[in-house]
């Protein structure tokens, strides 16, 4: 197919209301782009739908702005879901990390660096050379592409269509196209700015799939006690716990921000999804100071001598936060640590090894990074990522219940599903 055949092809169609295409994406973003790409590779002629004035908004505002691409380092663990933690496994096996980083940089030309985080990022660390390069490589494997297009609505049609069409897409213009294969890669209700709006999740619904909730995921977290955003601005090493009883439901170590309303930095927007989705409910979620458990403050507590408990507080944490520490323990500050009673020393120990932190709610989607919950894995066929329930119809990106946690996980998430049904559509033989 010559790269200019398919914008002719659309330019015709668009003037004729049963606009027949084998393969239509809805959503040019991450998995959305890869989608179209490698459905366009394999010879099937691709319509690529964006309702935002300019693809990949995501792509632009994340990393900073900076778009961190990429993780350098993955596993299953760093993605949650609530559906089968082994489907989840299976589709991250089939494109491995070091061939989603080669595509970038062999394949699309985008030389890309690791931090000391362990995030990759362009080197230019210009997000617009993503964009360019996905849209340059769509473009030329023949992707016909339409950006300031919103779908109102996606119909399944009665089986066995004279010109084989399964769906029928309705759109805010008041035309009307037609596809035999259709994939939402919508993304979710984050960041609204980018023009999600959760479209994507109604449109699966109204065609039978039972959602899981959605949430805010990867979002700051809000403090029930206003005393700790006299903190902002305080940053440190924690280790989070979030527990349900004596369950614990996920552990995190990493820096951790104090804001003027509660908690951010990397280990919070990582236990996030454990809060949100709980409705902030019967989850309790205890820092271990410096990543250290009470044993450990107890440890040096116990080595004290004649200093004060204030004075080792500081010497260990920032100042601010180690007085608030110390206050909250009940604690004399001026106390020599070597005249702690057993009590008093424990709970210095516990307000630095297992602090509770009290949290009132989450800021959520206006700031979160992605969306928790959606189309369940269980309905979806892993090898393929097409509907269990309606056939014809794919699913990638975030509009999956899948989660990954900060540091380019989702959009490790985002390229190797979208790559998964563009191959898919590919080896279905529609042209």
């Amino acid at each position: 197919m010559k790269p200019g055949s398919a914008r002719d092809a659309i330019a015709e169609g668009w003037r004729d209301a049963n606009a027949h295409w084998p393969f239509i994406v809805i959503g040019a973003g991450a998995a959305g782009l890869l989608a179209a790409l490698f459905a366009a590779r394999g010879g099937v002629r691709t319509l690529l739908l964006e309702s935002h004035a300019k693809p990949g908004a995501k792509i632009r505002v994340s990393g900073g702005g900076r778009c961190n691409v990429l993780p350098s380092h993955a596993e299953p663990g760093d993605f949650h879901s609530e559906g089968s933690h082994h489907a989840l496994r299976n589709v991250l096996r089939s494109w491995p990390l070091e061939e989603v980083r080669e595509l970038f940089e062999r394949d699309l030309g985008v030389a890309l660096k690791v931090e000391d985080t362990g995030k990759v990022f362009p080197l230019s660390d210009d997000p617009g050379e993503i964009t360019r390069a996905l849209l340059g490589a769509c473009e030329r494997a023949g992707v016909a592409l339409r950006a300031g297009v919103r779908v109102q609505a996606l119909r399944a049609l009665a089986v066995g269509a004279a010109d084989g069409a399964r769906f029928e897409l309705a759109l805010a213009s008041g035309e009307l196209v037609r596809a035999e294969r259709v994939a939402l890669c919508t993304g979710g209700l984050s960041l609204p700015k980018t023009g999600s709006d959760g479209w994507g999740y109604q449109a699966a619904e109204r065609l039978g799939h039972r959602l899981r909730p959605r949430y805010p995921a990867l979002v700051p977290l809000l403090a029930s006690d206003p005393r700790w955003g006299e903190l902002a601005g305080v940053s440190l090493r924690a280790k989070l716990s979030a527990r349900r009883g004596s369950e614990v439901l996920d552990e995190r170590t990493g820096d951790l921000l104090f804001t003027h309303r509660g908690f951010s930095g990397p280990v919070v927007l990582d236990v996030s999804h454990c809060l949100a989705r709980a409705g902030h409910h019967g989850v309790a979620l205890h820092a271990a100071w410096l990543g250290d458990d009470v044993a450990a403050w107890d440890a040096r507590l116990r080595k004290g001598g004649a200093r004060s408990v204030q004075s080792f507080a500081r010497a260990h944490l920032p100042k601010r936060l180690a007085d608030a520490l110390v206050a909250r323990s009940g604690v004399d500050p001026d106390r020599a640590l070597a005249r702690l009673t057993r009590e008093e020393r424990r709970r210095v120990a516990e307000t630095l090894g297992a602090c509770p932190l009290e949290i009132a709610g989450d800021e959520g989607y206006r700031t979160a990074e992605v969306t928790g919950g959606g189309v369940p894995l269980e309905e979806v066929a892993t090898r393929t990522l097409e509907s269990r329930l309606v056939p014809g119809l794919y699913f990638a990106g975030e509009i999956l219940d899948v989660t990954g946690r900060i540091g380019g996980f989702n959009f490790l998430w985002a390229w190797v599903t979208g790559r998964k049904v563009g191959c898919s559509i590919a080896s279905c033989g529609v042209i």
